[in-house]
């Protein structure tokens, strides 16, 4: 071990550590809490003595406007498994095994890669919304929604980044080769079974299954809609019907 490795480990534990530091920070900002205790008796001194007055916004937004893009079971399960990995530290664990395992010669690149995705995901499945406050959700792919995607980096992402290179500086160890034909029939199947899940609306007319996956794996919603598991059936059968088969000699999916 270089004598700046043990640098480089606590500088990628403290970056990794920032997002939910931040998270559970925000969470309980004391200062955010005594103004909000303040808020009704402002609002009471304004209905007393400045007068009172309440609007109401109305907007009817044109079909042709609503996103109905079938990558938004995707979107929305990406950023549920975010937020949980942020709230609950995953990112620091990814680098306290690395550090454990500071001697393999994959953990550390394995870990890398992983903070990355997590890096990824989360601009990747922000809901942005349009300038006009009538305008909602930007549909997905358009340019629109590439123009904000380029803004939606943040400090999170960049320690999370910078997590995953002082990684790969404190293990010393190379990256092992990706199979590039594997990677691509992992994205392609997994752009297919969301894609299989976003039809799921236009067939049942039920727009709550336009939240993903795992809020159709939620307890509650199951106890109050058992036919949404219906809504699995495609996406597992198509899943079965690519991987329960026995791999054929030479072939490498």
């Amino acid at each position: 071990m270089s004598p700046s490795a043990p640098l480089a480990w606590l500088a990628a534990l403290a970056a990794a550590a920032y997002p939910t530091w931040d998270t559970w920070k925000t969470r309980f900002d004391w200062s955010s809490l005594f103004t909000a205790a303040d808020v009704p008796e402002q609002y009471l001194a304004q209905l007393h003595y400045e007068g009172f007055t309440e609007g109401v916004v109305s907007c009817v937004r044109p079909y042709d406007a609503i996103d109905h893009s079938p990558f938004l079971p995707l979107r929305d399960d990406l950023a549920t498994l975010t937020e949980l990995a942020t709230t609950w530290a995953v990112p620091l664990l990814i680098v306290l095994v690395a550090l454990m395992r500071r001697h393999s010669a994959t953990a550390g690149p394995r870990a890398a890669w992983v903070l990355v995705l997590i890096a990824l995901a989360r601009p990747l499945s922000a809901d942005y919304q349009g300038d006009s406050i009538c305008s909602g959700s930007l549909p997905m792919f358009t340019p629109n929604w590439f123009e904000a995607l380029s803004g939606g980096w943040g400090l999170w992402e960049l320690c999370l980044l910078a997590a995953a290179l002082l990684v790969l500086l404190a293990s010393d160890s190379p990256a092992p080769p990706i199979s590039g034909r594997r990677a691509l029939t992992t994205v392609m199947d997994a752009l297919v079974v969301y894609g299989l899940v976003g039809l799921a609306p236009l067939l049942t007319e039920d727009e709550s299954l336009r939240a993903g996956l795992l809020y159709q794996l939620q307890f509650d919603g199951l106890r109050d809609a058992p036919a949404r598991l219906l809504v699995l059936v495609l996406p597992l059968g198509y899943l079965l019907w690519r991987y329960g088969r026995p791999p054929r000699r030479g072939y490498d999916s």
